[in-house]
């Protein structure tokens, strides 16, 4: 029996994003194996939220640590050694330098070796170069790197030179709560909660260059002028209301502010909500490792329109309509082509639930289970 740490360091901050809610779809899984290895899950302090509801016997262990860097390369070795762990999960793409354990690193991407766009935020791009800098060093050092995708598998290996035998790709999985909402009751109370109109184009990205937010305002905002008063609003989580209004300010188009809609965070549990009262999803992304809130919107029945770069062809298969990001009349076009065809966005729909439903988080932890088995078993031989 193996003593297997899986670190996720900001779990419990109240805005959890990608890494942290597949860390946690992973480590309640890998309960539902009954697996004989006992876990212990290392993360930041924080109020439980109820996330270890059924998975209880996991033991948490809270790390100090003021910032990302001395948790991860100061303390965070420190807990691995003195909870004589076998194994460390490292899920949020960099590991310690230095461990005393054997390390397993989840790589989702490496588009921070990419250039680093101007307009990230100070935080953003101080992390990117410290990804930048620690990467490198800790994944030739890692018994064995998970990523998401064929595509960033491919990308490490060309970039990060790491022989291929050490990389294995594990595509995320699909939460069984994405579905589409039939509750109309539950709708109408989100709508009214977030303050949404009954009907909307969703677009989930943030102010980063990566996520196209230019270029998605440009083409909604053409589509306005061209549909008029038919046109439906955009709702926009991930851009504040500075954001959009600065850009209609600069493009001289100040006139459809009224068609924006910027509730902020959505929290996790009304996220099928959100998806499923929208009409359109739009994720015309510059580069994904993998592309979670394609997947999600499938799964809740909504018609796609995503990127034909990266990873996202891979994920999105035959099931949502595939343009060039940087086109912004392509997208345009694509946004109107489907609005007036109810038969293309029906079939669309249709498979969008058949693509969602080859993603499961219980094939994503039988997979990582093995490769920890592997892992320890390979360890031991060298010491035996």
């Amino acid at each position: 029996m193996m003593k297997i740490g899986i670190e996720v360091q900001r779990l419990f901050r109240k805005e959890r994003f990608g890494i942290e809610t597949s860390a946690l779809e992973l480590i309640h899984e890998l309960h539902k194996l009954k697996t004989k290895h006992s876990i212990v899950v290392l993360t930041k302090k924080g109020t439980n939220q109820n996330l270890f509801k059924g998975c209880e016997e996991f033991k948490v262990r809270p790390v100090a640590g003021k910032v990302f860097i001395d948790f991860e390369q100061f303390f965070l070795p420190l807990a691995a050694r003195n909870e004589k762990l076998d194994i460390l999960h490292c899920t949020g793409n960099t590991t310690p330098i230095f461990s005393p354990v054997p390390i397993v690193q989840t790589l989702h991407d490496i588009i921070f070796m990419d250039p680093i766009p101007t307009t990230d935020s100070l935080y953003q791009r101080f992390g990117n170069y410290y990804r930048r800098f620690i990467v490198p060093i800790v994944t030739k050092k890692s018994k064995a790197v998970i990523t998401v995708s064929e595509h960033e598998k491919k990308r490490i290996i060309e970039r990060l030179a790491i022989p291929e035998k050490n990389i294995h790709v594990i595509h995320n999985g699909i939460n069984a709560r994405f579905q589409k909402n039939k509750d109309v009751s539950a709708h109408e109370n989100f709508l009214k909660k977030y303050k949404l109109p009954k009907k909307y184009i969703l677009f989930l990205g943030n102010n980063s260059h990566r996520k196209n937010p230019e270029r998605v305002l440009e083409a909604y905002a053409r589509y306005c002028h061209q549909k008029g008063s038919d046109s439906l609003p955009l709702v926009t989580p991930g851009l504040s209301r500075e954001f959009v209004n600065s850009y209609l300010n600069t493009s001289n188009q100040s006139q459809i502010q009224e068609k924006f809609y910027t509730p902020g965070y959505i929290e996790s549990n009304d996220l099928p909500l959100l998806y499923s009262g929208s009409t359109l999803f739009l994720f015309p992304s510059l580069s994904e490792g993998f592309g979670m809130p394609v997947l999600e919107a499938m799964a809740c029945g909504v018609p796609v329109i995503t990127s034909n770069t990266s990873s996202l062809p891979e994920i999105a298969g035959n099931a949502a309509r595939l343009i060039n990001p940087t086109d912004t009349q392509a997208l345009t076009q694509t946004i109107e082509e489907l609005l007036e065809n109810q038969n293309l966005m029906s079939e669309l729909s249709a498979r969008g639930l058949g693509q969602a439903e080859k993603f499961r988080w219980s094939t994503v932890a039988e997979k990582t289970m093995e490769i920890y088995e592997r892992v320890y078993a390979e360890t031991a031989s060298k010491y035996s």
